[in-house]
């Protein structure tokens, strides 16, 4: 009988290796399931501990073109591309029906701050590229050329807590949130600079955020890509919104590096 049970516990253990998502210090929560059908430029980062254990979902990011990546820089700042795996064109976290590629270099910006999460984003290049041009279950993002304009909605989508402290979800998930003034931002963020290279949205009442686990993620404007998921006060909170990478703000660094 013991040797039954410890067979048992055995198995739910390394089943439990490839489901857990190791959690990046990042940023759905009152958001809904959504597919791939919606969200083709969506990708997950799998990232190893150790060239001994599993790859596990850490953080999100947006097709930019077939072999570049973009995502939030604390998602790879410090770390080494060879424990890295990107899977595109799969909306279930920790599934395989997608496209499975390595990474051959990670670029996170040399002015990556991480005590203030300045210039928090990155490209992640892979090899082989996705086969963008004969899949229907991918394909790139055009990025935004300016900021958008406060009030305007915008989608962020992850796999990340379904609420602050929670669980993450096994399916993808959207939600929509307003932009937000940065100055009223930076009344909310009293403490730490909101600067011009990030962008701020979410409900004054709260309810509605990325949260741990969406970081590196889309805010997307118009079909756009205007936001990378990077920190916030806790998840949903009121009067805190979610603070992302301004992607307009980068454009000409992303073209430098592409």
């Amino acid at each position: 009988m013991n040797k039954v049970i410890l067979r048992i516990l055995a198995l739910l253990f390394l089943l439990g290796i490839g489901a857990v998502s190791a959690q990046p210090d990042g940023r759905i929560v009152g958001g809904a399931d959504t597919t791939n059908y919606h969200t083709k430029y969506v990708v997950q980062l799998r990232r190893r501990s150790s060239p001994s254990s599993s790859y596990a979902q850490t953080c999100g990011g947006c097709i930019l073109d077939a072999v570049t990546i973009a995502t939030a820089a604390h998602c790879v700042y410090n770390r080494e591309a060879e424990n890295f795996l990107v899977v595109a064109g799969d909306d279930s976290r920790g599934g395989m029906s997608g496209v499975v590629v390595r990474v051959s270099k990670l670029i996170p910006h040399e002015l990556y701050n991480a005590t203030i999460m300045d210039n928090d984003i990155a490209l992640v290049i892979v090899d082989p590229p996705l086969p963008l041009a004969s899949s229907s279950t991918m394909e790139a993002i055009e990025i935004a050329a300016e900021q958008p304009a406060v009030g305007v909605q915008a989608t962020i989508s992850g796999w990340g807590y379904t609420k602050e402290n929670g669980l993450s979800s096994d399916q993808l998930q959207q939600v929509n949130v307003p932009v937000v003034d940065s100055e009223k931002c930076q009344e909310a963020y009293y403490w730490r600079p909101i600067s011009e290279g990030m962008l701020c949205a979410g409900l004054s009442e709260g309810g509605k955020d990325a949260c741990q686990g969406d970081s590196g993620g889309p805010l997307v404007v118009a079909n756009k890509l205007a936001g990378i998921v990077s920190w916030g006060e806790g998840c949903a909170r009121p009067n805190y919104p979610g603070v992302y990478a301004n992607v307009a703000y980068f454009k000409d660094w992303i073209a430098s590096r592409v």
